[in-house]
């Protein structure tokens, strides 16, 4: 099949063509037809050399890739070789010593077992074997688009094989120009699937390494030694990534079930801000295994909503139970009994991510203070205290001060949030539940016992004076508390029932009422990205005609026989905040002295690719080509925004977004926070008048916007209002 016109045809639309008496299909389109789902794209073609290799027996697999894939692929490995028998056959279609009858799949022990990799690869680019079984004599085959053996010359090899691929997708010109146009995201996915099979290749040490055309260097994208899982994992995060990972277990002899792996722990620190450090083996073999990263997910996520679980988790199943042979590439399985496993799944999670919920650190064992213990000393910087609490021992450090001043804390407000809390307890009281009341310090406190008012900070006449008032119920007020509030869980039950019957009646309105909604133009959905877009396009903005202004803080305005309400501010807001998101520029505080970084050697390459973006985002690095991977980048300055420094968990968060998508610009939530903030500040806001001229701009700028449907903060910009008669 040829994917690239050169003469001007007439093609009629698909059904309409007349028809025609039945023939055979060709044996090379048959061929093509077949490969070019085998193969396609980059990393499929990795991926096929790296299975060959390690179901071959090597324990070192070495890719070398040139210009990224586009100037050749290289995989040598130390395996058994090829015999002098299978040379003619090697590349020829469904040809495999795998297995020998469709049966044998129950038993697969094998990645591959189609006998398609090879024979595909001869169609899509051109194909050299270099191999030996009986070191030091090898040979040198060249196959043709089909797969036949044209040239075999004597050479030196140790046992081993190794193919080069050359011209990938050069008789493919659709295929070849998008391999180009997205040759980035192409590489890093190789790399990415290549680090799959690394990690879970218990006998092999795998590397990859990429030559650049240009500068003529060798760069170091994957370099996993033999090991413990837990190292070769540690090896492809980073690693600082190791003391955040933890262990998974969970075994049932009777039904051959076996889970083992590793998962991050759900603490702000571990994880990554994006889900692509998620990797799923079935018997030994990388998988896209959805429903069970789903549920990894919400069970980690509600714990750690700010970041995404790292893990890597095999699963030990009887192949007879398993379905491998859906898709040329065996990455999408069907599993037989899929509900027992995820329900193990979910049990072995639970042993490890359900205690951090009732899990707090203590620093030290907490005695009863008394008034006369507690110290106020106030410190060179103006506003910032320090408590201590004075004991037999000498003195405790209490971490009470903070970086602004606080507001005075006099016996009024205290008295109210002594009341606040009684009143609360006579509440729960009468509730009728069991409840626990801790509120105090000590635990042999009693229960209803008011808070004393008593103690007064010590003042010194060489600092700015800061009066503090601080009782022994200023514990409950401290940030650093340790704090036990009183719980009725019968009110709790109850306001969840409720909430849980008004949801499934709002969803049963929503489900009889959409149709009708819809239908006249209305919006029904909370979801307001996916409403409109399901009404209106974006560049549907660009011919709306403006009635008016209403209440000063909306813009109606007419599309067709359809009128829209827009909020003024909503909209400004998200134009500023996309333009801030864009184009800014963030300031940066350069380091007294470099701070060598220890990243992966994934998110190395990845930052050294991308240096002009971490630079507009503050990060300026250096790289040293010299040093090892892993080593080679340092840090010669960190942005900051208004006064708050960004660090080095907001670089590796940058990196983690450029791996997922690398033509992006990306901030990091920190910076886009802020960014929404001053967006805010500086948009028009509720209340101004505005002229005709403003009201325009503000509509047409929607149009120009990536996702204009909703502001920062999640505010819808534009609601439906009338349908206008015909």
């Amino acid at each position: 099949m040829t994917e690239l016109v050169t003469t001007k045809q007439t093609v009629s639309p698909v059904g309409t063509t007349a028809a025609a008496a039945m023939k055979p299909i060709g044996k090379d389109t048959v061929h093509r037809l077949c490969s070019g789902q085998v193969v396609v794209d980059l990393a499929t073609a990795v991926k096929e050399l790296v299975e060959n290799s390690l179901d071959a027996g090597a324990t070192h697999v070495d890719i070398k890739m040139k210009d990224s894939g586009l100037a050749g692929i290289t995989v040598s490995d130390n395996g058994t070789g090829i015999s002098a028998s299978d040379h003619a056959t090697l590349c020829r279609k469904h040809w495999t010593s795998k297995i020998s009858s469709f049966d044998d799949l129950e038993r697969i022990s094998t990645f591959g077992f189609r006998g398609e990799a090879l024979s595909s690869l001869c169609a899509v680019a051109t194909l050299t074997v270099t191999t030996s079984d009986s070191a030091p004599v090898g040979v040198q085959l060249e196959y043709d688009g089909s797969g036949e053996l044209v040239e075999q010359t004597p050479v030196a090899r140790e046992r081993g094989t190794t193919v080069q691929l050359s011209g990938l997708f050069a008789k493919w010109p659709v295929r070849l120009q998008d391999l180009k146009k997205n040759i980035r995201r192409e590489y890093m996915r190789a790399v990415a699937l290549v680090e799959q099979y690394a990690i879970i290749s218990d006998n092999a040490r795998v590397s990859l390494t990429n030559q650049s055309l240009r500068g003529g260097s060798s760069v170091a994208a994957v370099r996993v030694p033999q090991g413990d899982r837990l190292t070769r994992l540690a090896t492809v995060l980073g690693s600082q990534a190791r003391q955040h990972l933890v262990s998974l277990s969970y075994e049932d002899a009777e039904n051959a079930l076996k889970i083992d792996g590793h998962i991050s722990k759900p603490i702000p620190e571990a994880g990554r801000s994006a889900a692509d450090k998620q990797y799923f083996y079935v018997n030994g073999r990388p998988c896209d295994f959805a429903r069970a990263k789903r549920v990894v997910n919400e069970m980690y996520r509600p714990l750690n909503p700010t970041r995404y679980p790292v893990f890597a988790i095999a699963i030990s199943i009887s192949p007879a139970t398993v379905d491998v042979n859906l898709t040329p590439d065996k990455r999408t399985l069907l599993i037989r009994h899929e509900s027992l496993l995820l329900a193990a799944l979910r049990e072995a999670l639970a042993s490890v991510v359900e205690p951090s919920t009732s899990t707090y650190a203590v620093n030290r064992v907490q005695t009863r203070i008394s008034p006369d213990q507690i110290v106020v000393q106030p410190t060179a910087v103006p506003g910032v205290s320090r408590c201590f609490v004075e004991s037999s021992g000498g003195a405790e450090e209490r971490a009470l001060g903070a970086k602004r001043p606080n507001p005075e804390l006099d016996d009024a407000s205290l008295a109210m949030h002594g009341a606040k809390k009684q009143q609360q307890q006579q509440q729960q009281q009468s509730d009728g539940s069991k409840t626990i009341s801790v509120q105090h310090y000590h635990p042999d406190a009693k229960e209803n016992e008011p808070p004393q008012n008593t103690a007064t900070p010590r003042k010194d006449a060489g600092a700015k004076t800061h009066t503090r008032r601080l009782p022994s119920c200023v514990i409950d007020l401290c940030k650093n508390r340790v704090q036990r509030d009183s719980h009725s869980w019968g009110s709790v039950r109850r306001r969840m029932n409720a909430k849980t019957a008004r949801t499934a009646q709002l969803r049963e309105d929503s489900q009889t009422e959409a149709p009708d909604d819809v239908e006249r133009g209305g919006i029904a959905s909370d979801n307001a990205s996916e409403t409109l877009s399901r009404l209106i396009h974006k560049h549907d903005f660009s011919r709306m005609h403006v009635v008016g202004q209403f209440n000063r803080g909306f813009i109606i305005a007419r599309l067709d026989h359809d009128l829209y309400i827009i909020d003024q501010h909503a909209s400004d807001e998200k134009y500023n905040f996309e333009e801030l998101q864009q184009r800014a520029v963030i300031a940066s505080q350069p380091l007294i002295r470099p701070a060598r970084l220890e990243l992966s050697i994934v998110d190395e390459v990845v930052a050294m690719a991308h240096k002009d973006t971490l630079m507009r985002n503050g990060f300026h690095i250096r790289t040293d080509e010299d040093e090892e991977p892993g080593h080679r980048v340092s840090l010669l300055s960190q942005p900051f925004i208004d006064q708050t420094l960004f660090d080095q968990s907001d670089l590796l968060e940058l990196i983690g977004k450029l791996c997922v998508d690398p033509e992006s610009m990306p901030r990091c939530e920190r910076a886009r926070k802020m960014f929404a903030s001053r967006a805010c500040r500086k948009s028009t806001m509720i209340g101004d008048p505005l002229g005709a001229a403003q009201m325009l701009a503000i509509v047409r700028h929607l149009s120009a916007l990536d996702h204009p449907w909703n502001c920062p903060h999640g505010r819808p910009t534009m609601r439906h209002l009338h349908r206008l008669p015909a």
